[in-house]
């Protein structure tokens, strides 16, 4: 039996050289040498009593070394790295006992000639665990379907080292001592213990099941909002249901958090699956590492977003949404937020960040953002790439769905300051919802609508994009534009004579025609860092991404654990 080779789970995540299983090939070329990935951090995880986390797993292939067949892979734990991560590190960890991890799902699939695989899941939890220990779990391929003429890497291992934490559940809420957040009670709890004008702190130490909560009251509702910094650690939150938001009005910090199998409906005002609004004038949120999926309806009011409705000073960074929001109220819907309404002396970052899905309303529509700031705050949209499908009646596009709110006169005076840098609309098609032209104007690959003293920076849209305007409007196509600034202003594209609808397009430029959306990020000098840049679509390291065919082969390899802490 070929012997396992072992990758290694987040947050405590160490790269290391070990020798490895290896599969000789039989008959033909070798077809590729794969590896399991866990990305994280390499901080030791500390685990309260009763407490679970969850991690995501892939097999990822060396470059040169991609199988030209569809390969699947099944992971499972390999005890037998744990000596030699002992040697190499000049530690004593102990293997975890089985009563303290399973896979949730451990099968992956590899695409023809990719670089990373579907991922699978695996779970560990403190129970069973004795104090004082430091445990390690290392994960690795076991198996593999498709082709005989593949190797397993002997260069790298992974592992995720824990322990058991003597955290204290009832904490005062200071930055060294959050309160914990392990139940849906203790979401519900978070209102009473926030306080206007101080910062209080949270902490996950569990992944939680909404399920069944139908009575959700988000956590803070109103202005003046209460600051709180909210650390998922990693922890997903599960089946969310609600009207608004998850958190409703934040200002202060959220991070290191996933939610899955959101569902928002008849919301009557700004949604969000984190938040309604995100900041206010002198309360900024920041979010940092965070992943939504999910869906929100939006009949009534204007300000639909992935993470966000509405956000005043905003950074966010390294954020990803898979989306189905469908706003037939009014506008502004956008993959990460829907409306900026920062004012003049304070501005909006978002940086690295992805959507996916279906994003559809009005007007104001786009696969980041669907209306940036207007009060010349100078908001930024720099380095992000969507994937959705994004469609609505005007002003719509891959990135942002307006850049300024006004007509064509503001849109050649107003001295804009947004920025729209460095971004990929690889999405999956752009198109109108209309045909009647009287209702319509503008929309881009990039922009859709926007002021010609714009900054426009190295952006770039699919070769084969499919993008489609109102029938009516023609004169509307993907061109190349160069880069443009208030000094050197984007050059308008051209409409019809006489015509009142306006065209304020961005399309920014085609990539070349076989290149991947990794490709184009790589030549933009995005940060390898934070991005994974060896498959064809951009990942994250070291964050969360959706989960694949969370129940196929759960594995069989413990005992369940109780029915509350099942990741769904």
């Amino acid at each position: 039996m070929k012997k396992i080779f072992r990758f290694i789970l987040p947050l405590a995540l160490s790269f290391l050289a070990c020798a490895c299983g290896e599969k000789e090939p039989v008959g033909g070329l070798l077809k590729g040498v794969f590896y399991a990935d866990i990305p994280g951090d390499k901080a030791v995880v500390t685990l309260p009593p009763g407490a679970t986390k969850s991690y995501n797993v892939r097999v990822g292939a060396f470059q040169g070394n991609v199988s030209d067949v569809v390969m699947n892979f099944a992971l499972a734990a390999d005890p037998d790295r744990v000596d030699a991560i002992n040697q190499q590190n000049g530690t004593s960890y102990v293997m975890c006992p089985g009563s303290a991890f399973e896979f949730v799902s451990n099968e992956v699939m590899m695409p023809r000639y990719g670089k990373a695989s579907t991922t699978a899941r695996v779970k560990i939890s403190a129970s069973g665990l004795d104090a004082g220990k430091t445990y390690v779990l290392p994960v690795g391929i076991e198996k593999a379907t498709g082709s005989e003429n593949w190797e397993v890497a002997d260069t790298l291992a992974g592992y995720v080292v824990f322990q058991l934490s003597d955290f204290d559940p009832n904490g005062p809420g200071t930055e060294g001592n959050p309160y914990a957040i392990s139940s849906a009670s203790d979401l519900k709890e978070m209102k009473g213990k926030l306080v206007e004008g101080s910062m209080v702190y949270f902490r996950m130490d569990a992944d939680i099941d909404m399920s069944g909560v139908s009575d959700w009251t988000p956590v803070c509702e109103v202005s003046p909002y209460k600051p709180f910094t909210f650390d998922g650690d990693g922890h997903t939150i599960s089946n969310f249901t609600g009207t608004t938001s998850l958190f409703g009005c934040v200002a202060g910090k959220i991070s290191n958090l996933v939610v899955t199998n959101a569902n928002i409906t008849n919301a009557a005002g700004p949604a969000g699956i984190l938040g309604a609004y995100g900041g206010e004038a002198g309360n900024p949120v920041a979010v940092d590492h965070v992943y939504v999926q999910g869906k929100i309806t939006n009949t009534v009011a204007h300000g639909t977003g992935g993470l966000f409705g509405i956000i005043t000073e905003a950074t966010i960074n390294a954020c990803s949404a898979d989306v189905t929001l469908v706003a037939t109220g009014k506008y502004d819907v956008g993959g990460i937020y829907g409306y900026d309404n920062t004012d003049t002396d304070k501005k909006s970052v978002i940086s690295n960040c992805w959507t996916a899905g279906d994003i559809s309303g009005n007007r104001m529509v786009g696969g980041i953002a669907g209306m940036m700031s207007y009060k010349e705050s100078e908001a930024t949209i720099k380095n992000c790439y969507s994937t959705a499908k994004v469609h609505a009646q005007f002003k719509y596009a891959g990135i942002a769905g307006d850049a300024i709110m006004g007509l064509k006169g503001d849109n050649a005076t107003k001295s804009a300051k947004n920025h729209i840098e460095g971004c990929i609309a690889w999405n999956e098609a752009l198109f109108s919802d209309v045909a009647d032209e009287s209702v319509h104007y503008s929309a881009g690959a990039i922009v859709g609508f926007t002021s010609l003293k714009n900054y426009h920076v190295d952006c770039y849209r699919k070769a084969d994009l499919s993008f489609s305007d109102c029938p009516g409007n023609g004169s509307n196509v993907l061109v190349d534009q160069a880069n443009s600034s208030p000094d050197s202003p984007l050059v308008e594209v051209a409409v019809s004579a006489g015509s009142t609808n306006y065209n304020f397009p961005y399309h920014g430029k085609a990539a070349a025609k076989d290149a991947t959306a990794s490709q184009v990020a790589k030549n933009l000098g995005w940060d390898e860092s934070i991005w994974d840049l060896s498959g064809t679509l951009p990942f994250f390291k070291g964050a969360s991404a959706p989960v694949e065919n969370p129940d196929v082969n759960p594995g069989g390899q413990l005992p369940d654990f109780p029915d509350n802490e099942f990741y769904n």
